[in-house]
């Protein structure tokens, strides 16, 4: 739900070059019909390339999300659906205007580590989150950064202060 109270739709996209991108699908007030401006429904989003969730925190009046970005340097690696080195806190005021306010994990390598798919909850001051996650395992890694070969639990404390 917007500020204004209107439904919406926000979807990854699968752009080319950084920065990434999501779509702002507005859905109408009866729920039966959806409509996309793309002169409007366009917004840079870090992590628009691969699956995010967003969520609204009635506390700080912010929208939050753990997401997937691109750090500028490996914004030239692979294409910016599949760098996944990188787990971020990001927050909106208005689901258009978004910031990266941490970096939650992070690996310098593209091709054998991800963190991605992620879920979450807020849990009080902290939020929780599960995580599909491509690393090291003593038994060679992860086929690749999206073949994940774990399952993590993360929890991020007193999220808010985080810039």
């Amino acid at each position: 739900v917007t500020p204004d109270g209107r439904m919406v739709d926000v979807l990854r996209m699968d752009v080319a070059a950084c920065p990434e991108k999501a779509a702002i699908v507005a859905v109408s007030a009866d729920g039966a019909t959806m409509s996309f401006d793309p002169a409007e429904g366009v917004i840079d989003f870090p992590g628009g390339a691969k699956k995010f969730t967003i969520r609204h925190d009635a506390r700080s009046g912010l929208y939050w999300s753990l997401a997937t970005i691109i750090p500028a340097r490996h914004e030239h690696e692979n294409g910016p659906g599949m760098v996944r080195n990188t787990l971020a806190l990001t927050c909106s005021p208005d689901l258009r205007k978004w910031t990266v306010r941490d970096t939650i994990l992070y690996h310098p390598d593209v091709a054998g580590h991800g963190f991605q798919y992620v879920d979450w909850q807020f849990d009080g001051d902290d939020l929780i989150a599960a995580c599909r996650t491509a690393h090291e395992d003593g038994l060679g890694g992860a086929h690749n950064a999206h073949d994940a070969n774990y399952l993590t639990f993360h929890r991020i404390h007193d999220f808010r202060e985080k810039s």
